[in-house]
């Protein structure tokens, strides 16, 4: 027996977390709006799936030399579209790197929230929060931007969050504050994944959620990357020429009929 909130199929119509897909959903929804509903399991609203929508944008970063999607595009290059986008999924599982990290950056804010326990008009009481999150964190998770010196991902959705009037909202005041604070102990610039958590929090996301919901929205990255190398098959990606690989470990064992014993 499968218990599941997700869906159930009637006749004529299908449930997605009971709303009726032809009857209600179609025409009225969009994809980002059902991929969030695959984590929270309720409809978002109109202004809700607007802003799901500049995730989705902003977390476009499909460069193949990032290795998550290297790795997909190696896998898929054997023929497979699907397994390759299987194995990019599998290479984020965790803290490092990709929109799953997302929820780790949300643990951050959170933590910093309790700390200013109701206090967000204050100044002072932010800042000393701040002050006592960044002291003994050099390394945080939404932290630190390779090869450049600011995320343009992060630099575009600050701009979005403004024009959508949401900058001055609990997680997104508490991300620029601690984002300062990183910036001027540290000089760690902030990265997206701290930006897009803040977002989905002021939207009403637990942090596990911002993550499934970051991952769903960024699958076209590792889609199109999957899709693309299984049509070129390219040979190289399939077999490394010997010469650029190394052997370490003990010698081949021969037998004894090989030794002519």
């Amino acid at each position: 027996m499968i218990r599941t909130r997700v869906a159930r199929h009637v006749v004529g119509d299908n449930l997605y977390f009971g709303h009726r897909t032809i009857a209600d959903l179609l025409g009225g929804e969009t994809s980002t709006g059902l991929m969030a509903m695959a984590a929270t399991g309720r409809r978002p609203s109109d202004e809700e799936r607007a802003v799901l929508d500049v995730i989705a944008v902003v977390l476009t970063s499909a460069d193949p030399r990032i290795w998550p999607l290297k790795l997909t595009r190696l896998v898929s290059s054997f023929g497979s579209t699907l397994a390759g986008f299987g194995a990019g999924q599998l290479a984020m599982d965790g803290h490092s790197i990709g929109p799953w990290t997302a929820g780790a950056a949300a643990d951050e804010l959170v933590a910093l929230r309790d700390l200013v326990a109701g206090r967000i008009e204050d100044p002072d009481a932010v800042q000393g929060a701040v002050r006592e999150r960044v002291e003994r964190r050099p390394r945080m998770v939404g932290y630190g931007v390779p090869f450049r010196e600011r995320d343009e991902r992060m630099e575009a959705l600050r701009v979005q969050v403004v024009k959508m009037g949401r900058q001055g909202l609990l997680f997104w005041t508490l991300q620029e504050a601690l984002s300062a604070g990183m910036m001027q102990k540290w000089q760690a610039a902030p990265n997206a994944a701290i930006g897009v958590s803040a977002v989905l929090l002021d939207l009403g996301y637990a942090p596990l959620q911002a993550s499934a919901v970051a991952t769903f929205l960024n699958a076209n990255v590792f889609a199109a990357n999957a899709f693309e190398a299984a049509q070129q098959r390219e040979p190289l990606m399939q077999r490394l020429p010997d010469e650029c690989v190394d052997y370490i470990g003990p010698a081949p064992r021969v037998t004894p009929r090989a030794s002519g014993q």
